[in-house]
């Protein structure tokens, strides 16, 4: 049974150890895992962001000054998570799902000083995550689920702190006179507080400046009540997704404040005329204002501001400044004509309409506009049908530029008629209409000086243009060249288009700013550049530059070009030649053959003479010619016939022999030989050559008619060129063959090692072959001719 017993207990031990060793290398495996998924570069910046991480990497160290860990899966952040990150400035860990901080999470990173803990599930706020934050500037609670900031201050330790954004769209619901004690300065304050219901007043003014301010109130309930603790020490107000249907503004509360105010912005709200209304007078009495903004708002009305007159409000307060961007307007169609605010625009001096289908300025809103100086209709649906009314007789008066970017207009000859009545226009923005071409003449305003037609489609420039341009912007077009003569053109922005070359420096005298970048230019020199003499600034940029010599030695030489070259070197890359294509032009090298062309090849032309001169000498040295007038000579003789039928045969032999042995030949061998019985007959060159036939064919000819070939060897025979050639055409057409048609006589004694080595063939016969010698004694005489008539008939 005791043994029964331990078997009974080892089996669930050994079980319980394997589990236990699998749970710790799970662990392990999960922790080495995230450890790895955080990427740092060498200067302690390290991204984790989106990896799905559940907690906060171990093994972190100081080395450590940038953490991303935003948009993962961490739930809790522990006291002993960050402790060695001592050196930790920038934390985010924002979009998680973290429900918990410990109290002394943060207490080691004093250099903090951005923090970013929006998006998260935090329910309560506790002041000790800040206590040893002192240098924090940046941070972010946005997006959790507290409602209150916590019982007590939250940021009371954070001297330094400029960015502040707290709440949420839901839960938060009240804002209460000790959340923002401790903090005297903010550059960016935003509260999301959509459903806001309690506001403790002088909760803001315990802050004593806030530079912007960015509100999200869904209904202006408390709207009046925050403005008031604001007013006097905001510049710069931003109301966010709020429905200003029923708001209403009380002058008691805030006439008698010395407001601060500069700009308002509207963004994303809904109004109604009557709240509008509203709005206007608060421009009133806020006096500061002088900015205004409506940001992709909604107005549900038909434009009844009638209620403007009936307050008295002759002005928009003191804004100078009105913007509107995306305006929807759901009844437009049953909107008024506007003449009631006619009178409110007087002041305004800057309007901007971007995007908000406006297609008539009608002509008397134009006329009461009599201190605009600049009007911004982009983005809208304006033709020269409708711009003939907005821009009426004593229309803007005062309006210098003029912004008709991307509307419907298609006439350029038109667009500077209609124009003709504002006397004050200097600068004009039409880009992005489609004018496609520009006729010849044009009338403007006469004081216009800058000019925008990019993108528009044009493909030639003509005289059309003002002649008092100062700046001219035709990018992104259809231009291949520039002509034109504009004496007072400063700058000139003609990048995107198809040139091939800078304009000529002659026809801009003036120019100090060129933008020429994206065109098809392939180079420019030194001397293009200096021809622009006030030249400050070039962008010439991506273009196709072909990297010759002359072109890198400039760009690269010249150290003073990057203080003139805007984009240089990054812009400026090689498109040729083939093997330095894509790099920078300030990078990119030549060899010295494709640098200094003339030179190699005045190298290599010289280096050829002396190689044609030295072939020379060593033809010269080793009869070259003489080999080559054989080779011809061998080729000549190899397209004829092997052998001649024997019915052609006409000599018994041919005699080859020296011009200085011809009394031998022609006074004893030929007496010998044609007058004995039977006679032979011989084929001697003086005598049988066919007069007028080349001597080479000759000399084929004859031994090819020929049953024999006799040699008449002597040193004679060995210094005669013509002999050499004889000897090599019967060994090409008699040895070659292996027949026996040759016959040697060696007349004198001759030194086998004194034949000219060129004499090859004759060595090689006088080795291989048995030849007769002549006597000199004369009794031996007879023998020799006898054997030499045997060998001939042989």
């Amino acid at each position: 049974m005791p043994c029964n017993r331990s078997n009974h207990w080892t089996m669930p031990r050994a079980l319980w150890t394997a589990w236990v060793w699998a749970v710790i290398s799970v662990f392990t495996e999960g922790a080495s895992d995230q450890a790895s998924s955080l990427s740092c570069d060498p200067t302690g910046v390290c991204d984790g962001h989106s990896r799905s991480l559940n907690s906060i990497p171990s093994g972190l160290t100081a080395g450590v000054k940038s953490l991303d860990l935003s948009d993962n899966e961490i739930t809790y952040v522990g006291n002993r998570d960050l402790q060695r990150c001592v050196n930790l400035k920038t934390l985010r860990l924002g979009a998680n799902e973290i429900h918990t901080v410990e109290e002394d999470s943060f207490f080691h990173l004093r250099n903090l000083e951005y923090l970013d803990l929006s998006y998260n599930r935090l329910s309560n706020l506790s002041s000790s995550w800040f206590r040893s934050l002192y240098v924090l500037k940046f941070l972010n609670l946005l997006g959790n689920l507290y409602k209150t900031l916590g019982e007590t201050s939250l940021f009371s330790h954070l001297p330094n702190l400029r960015t502040l954004k707290v709440g949420n769209s839901n839960s938060f619901t009240q804002i209460h006179e000790k959340d923002f004690t401790g903090l005297t300065f903010l550059e960016e304050l935003e509260i999301s507080a959509q459903n806001l219901q309690l506001y403790v007043p002088k909760s803001l003014k315990s802050i004593q400046n806030i530079s912007h301010l960015i509100l999200h109130l869904k209904q202006p309930v408390l709207l009046l009540d925050i403005l008031i603790d604001i007013v006097s020490s905001l510049d710069y107000l931003e109301l966010r997704d709020t429905n200003l249907h029923t708001f209403y503004f009380s002058e008691a509360s805030i006439s008698e404040i010395n407001t601060s105010v500069k700009k308002l912005i509207f963004r994303n709200v809904q109004f109604t005329d009557e709240s509008f209304v509203e709005v206007v007078k608060l421009f009133n009495y806020v006096s500061g204002i002088l900015e205004v903004e409506f940001d992709d708002c909604t107005h549900d009305g038909i434009g009844d501001f009638t209620a403007l007159t009936l307050n008295r409000i002759r002005y928009l307060g003191n804004v100078e400044t009105l913007t509107i961007r995306k305006l929807h307007i759901p009844q437009f169609f049953l909107f008024y004509d506007l003449s009631s605010i006619y009178p409110l625009t007087g002041k305004v001096k800057r309007v901007t309409i971007e995007n908000s289908k406006v297609f008539l300025v009608p002509c008397l809103l134009s006329q009461h506009l009599k201190s605009l100086e600049y009007l911004d209709l982009s983005e809208n649906l304006m033709s020269e049908e409708t711009l003939r009314n907005s821009a009426c007789e004593h229309a803007w008066p005062f309006l210098q530029t003029l912004v008709l970017r991307q509307n419907r207009l298609k006439s350029l000859e038109k667009t500077g008629e209609l124009l003709l009545t504002l006397k004050n226009l200097n600068n004009l923005d039409i880009s992005k209409n489609n004018f496609l071409s520009m006729p010849e003449t044009c009338q403007w305003p006469g004081k216009m000086k800058q000019l925008n037609l990019s993108s528009t489609r044009i493909h030639s420039l003509t005289q059309c243009l003002p002649q008092t341009l100062e700046i001219l912007d035709v990018s992104n077009n259809n231009l291949d060249s520039f002509s034109l003569i504009l004496p007072q053109l400063k700058e000139l922005y003609i990048s995107r288009n198809k040139l091939k070359t800078l304009p000529d420096a002659s026809f801009l005298p003036v120019l100090s700013v060129m933008r020429i970048s994206g065109n098809i230019i392939n180079t420019f020199s030194k001397e293009q550049l200096d021809s622009f003499p006030q030249l400050k600034a070039l962008e010439a940029g991506g273009n196709n530059f072909i990297c010759s010599c002359d072109f890198l030695s400039f760009t690269q030489g010249q150290q003073a070009l990057a203080r003139v070259l805007v984009d240089w070197p990054d812009g400026y890359r090689c498109d040729a030649p083939s093997h330095v294509r894509g790099q920078r032009v300030q990078d990119a090298r030549l060899s010295l053959s494709e640098c200094h062309r003339a030179a190699v090849v005045s190298a290599v032309c010289c280096a050829l003479f002396l190689l044609l001169l030295l072939t020379g000498v060593l033809c010269h040295r080793f009869h070259g010619l003489w080999y080559m007038k054989m080779m011809w000579a061998w080729l000549q003789a190899k397209r004829k016939p092997r052998k001649a039928p024997r019915r052609d045969l006409c000599y018994d032999a041919f005699v080859s022999y020296s011009e200085q042995d011809s009394y031998w030949v022609e006074n004893l061998m030929v007496q010998e030989l044609e007058h004995f019985n039977p006679p032979f007959k011989l084929c001697l060159h003086k005598r049988d050559f066919v007069p007028g036939k080349w001597i080479i064919d000759n000399i084929i000819d004859s031994i090819e008619k020929s049953r024999k070939t006799i040699f008449v060897l002597s040193e004679n025979f060995v210094r005669s060129e013509w002999c050499k050639y004889e000897l090599d055409f019967s060994h090409f057409r008699l040895f070659d063959e292996n027949n026996d048609a040759a016959i040697l006589i060696l007349l004198e004694p001759i030194d086998k090692k004194a034949i000219p080595q060129r004499f090859c063939k004759l060595r090689k016969i006088m080795n291989t072959k048995t030849y007769l010698e002549w006597p000199t004694d004369e009794t031996q005489q007879e023998a020799f001719w006898l054997n030499l008539r045997a060998a001939i008939r042989s």
